[in-house]
């Protein structure tokens, strides 16, 4: 499998190579394009300009892992988008001059009502869809190919500056095997790798370390032969919190590791990046709230408002204001936080990754600079959102 984190290209630094990496761009000029982009939209200066946001459709899951990162909920309890949702997404995505979007859940697949029209509209106007995240629902034998026949159609392998990924997750997930193997091999056999990219997302069992990719790759070669080693990305990494480091423990996947020395290794999520990822990013639920990070596990500091009643470019400003984010933008990633946060925290507090640091680091850069604790985005309740979107759309017509 293609190993994470080859074929980072970073603005200002080694041209881009078309075609390479997990998240591939098409073009050679493709930080040209998107700053040319962000000046039509009135951007130029900004130092957060979301390259990509990632937008939970709905938060309806056919499945229950007991790790879900997003927090999905059973299908009689989820709720998904409406096309009023929908289409005020498409609105603002366009009016800042969003490059790509990234659609996830709950299950986008058991939404599949709403996902192709949300599909056929960003791509209406011109805005890509980078991500597809999926538990392979389906992938069963009379599903699978309808799905990808309405995926073309709606336009999904239109996109103009990045190559469009399927990431398949098979850590907790109880679909069968087979039937993620049915969508690789579909994809594999029917789509270049400048039509379309596929991952594989493989959550490690705690206890032995064990990743279900390497039963996936079993069942693959059972019904279709050698597994497309070179064709399928792998985010294995992702979850082995102590891996990212070296000389980190290898039993113990808690983290042991300070504060200081994630600060010290991260990288620049502000820097505009391709290929290993799609960075700045941001994560956006399904009932509007939208955070400046697309990590599982956001914290609640990096929420700037409500797309459905604030409007992105409002909350894409006061992210731009916000003196944490600055200090991150400005310092290259979390080292830009020394001298901010004192040292005897950052030395003293241990944790199991980057995002968990970051977490950690909000609170107390917001604790020791007397700022008011970050207050939890408000949940707005369905009928009083639909009421407000029904009240902008008739003073905009």
């Amino acid at each position: 499998m293609i190993k994470e984190g080859q074929f980072t290209f970073i603005a200002g630094r080694d041209p881009v190579r078309p075609f390479l990496g997990k998240y591939a761009s098409k073009r050679a000029d493709i930080f040209e394009v998107i700053e040319r982009r962000f000046q039509a939209a009135g951007l130029a200066g900004m130092r957060y300009r979301p390259l990509r946001l990632e937008l939970e459709i709905t938060t309806k899951c056919n499945d229950s892992c007991p790790s879900c990162g997003m927090g999905a909920l059973p299908l009689a309890q989820g709720i998904t988008m409406t096309p009023e949702q929908r289409a005020r997404l498409v609105d603002e995505f366009d009016s800042i001059g969003l490059p790509s979007a990234a659609v996830t859940g709950g299950e986008p697949f058991i939404a599949v009502h709403a996902l192709m029209p949300l599909i056929k509209a960003l791509r209406g106007r011109g805005i890509d869809i980078s991500k597809l995240t999926t538990n392979g629902v389906w992938g069963a034998e009379r599903r699978c190919q309808r799905t990808f026949a309405q995926l073309e159609k709606a336009g999904l392998f239109d996109n103009r500056l990045f190559v469009p990924l399927i990431m398949l997750s098979v850590g907790e997930q109880t679909m069968p095997l087979e039937w993620v193997a049915r969508i690789l091999n579909h994809a594999v056999t029917h789509y270049s790798n400048r039509e379309l990219n596929v991952a594989v997302s493989s959550l490690a069992d705690p206890s032995s370390r064990d990743h279900r990719i390497y039963d996936l790759i079993d069942v693959y070669e059972k019904a279709y032969g050698e597994f497309p080693h070179d064709r399928v990305h792998s985010t294995m990494r992702v979850y082995l919190d102590n891996d990212r480091l070296p000389d980190q423990q290898k039993a113990d996947r808690p983290g042991h590791t300070s504060v200081k020395r994630w600060m010290d290794r991260c990288f620049d999520c502000f820097a505009p990046t391709v290929g290993t990822y799609i960075l700045p990013s941001g994560l956006i639920k399904q009932d509007g709230r939208v955070y400046a990070c697309a990590s599982f596990d956001v914290p609640e500091s990096l929420g700037f408002g409500n797309i459905f009643t604030d409007g992105l470019r409002t909350i894409v400003e006061r992210a731009n204001d916000d003196t944490y984010l600055r200090l991150i933008a400005d310092g290259g990633g979390l080292k830009g936080l020394h001298g901010a946060v004192p040292d005897e925290f950052t030395e003293a507090t241990a944790c199991g990754g980057f995002c968990a640091s970051c977490g950690l680091l909000s609170d107390k850069f917001r604790k020791v600079n007397a700022m008011a604790a970050p207050v939890p985005l408000p949940v707005i309740p369905e009928q009083q959102l639909m009421s407000r979107l029904r009240r902008a759309t008739a003073v905009g017509s």
